[in-house]
């Protein structure tokens, strides 16, 4: 893990200091993540996956429109939902019309994981006040 004190000493740009500090604080804020729900063998794409279901009104979302929806690209939607689907947190049906579609739905216990993580990780990550937060993703929106 990059040291932000060594790194906001660098003699370099700001505009460049300030994209190291980024990259730097989003590993250490994805591994606290990770730590908070270590006990529940979720990778953090997984975690995403059920966010998703859980929050979108929809009932039915296929894989391609999961994918669509990530904050990072990722390769591993069909093999994270593949680990989810033998843990019984989200459910798998392949479309009536077109069998190359296939839906996917979270399950209750999927649902009741996905609000126990939330809770850990809530709060528990960026530690600011709500003025220097709302400042904060202001700046983070002009990037």
């Amino acid at each position: 893990m990059a040291d932000k004190k060594k790194i906001y000493n660098l003699p370099i740009s700001n505009s460049d200091k300030a994209a190291f500090l980024i990259l730097c604080t989003a590993q250490e804020v994805q591994n606290r993540s990770l730590n908070l729900i270590k006990e529940y063998d979720l990778s953090m794409t997984q975690l995403t996956i059920l966010h998703i279901l859980d929050e979108l009104p929809m009932e039915n979302i296929t894989v391609n429109q999961i994918r669509d929806l990530m904050v990072e690209d990722s390769p591993n939607v069909s093999r994270a939902l593949n680990k989810l689907a033998k843990k019984n947190l989200v459910k798998k049906e392949r479309s009536r019309e077109d069998q190359r579609v296939v839906f996917i739905t979270i399950t209750p216990a999927g649902r009741d994981l996905h609000k126990i993580c939330d809770k850990r990780i809530s709060g528990n990550m960026i530690h600011m006040t709500e003025e220097q937060s709302g400042i904060l993703n202001d700046l983070l929106m002009e990037i």
